[in-house]
């Protein structure tokens, strides 16, 4: 199954569904094949494993830009509540 690992200093890092791995008291290990490890990872090395979704790079940009489409209604709405400040300043002043 294709995962993507986050490293403890933020690098990531995806493998596709040939990468057999197992965790084993905080040792990540990974191969080709279940028992045949060719990488160990110390748990201090990596932080977070993500399993499973897809594994092409297509679906990871269309969700970028979902993300921008969040932050931009975002600030629209911040731009409205600095209206209302202002509109409520301008109102005290009356």
């Amino acid at each position: 199954m294709a995962f993507k690992l986050t490293y403890s200093d933020g690098q990531e890092s995806s493998y596709d569904d040939d990468t057999v791995w197992e965790v084993d008291d905080g040792v990540l290990k990974l191969g080709r094949e279940e028992g045949k490890w060719s990488v160990l990872l110390s748990p201090s090395h990596w932080a977070v494993i993500e399993v499973g979704g897809s594994s092409s790079q297509d679906s990871d940009d269309s969700d970028d830009s979902d993300d921008s489409d969040d932050k931009s209604e975002k600030d629209d709405s911040d731009t409205d509540d600095s209206d209302k400040d202002s509109d409520k300043d301008d109102s005290d002043k009356d």
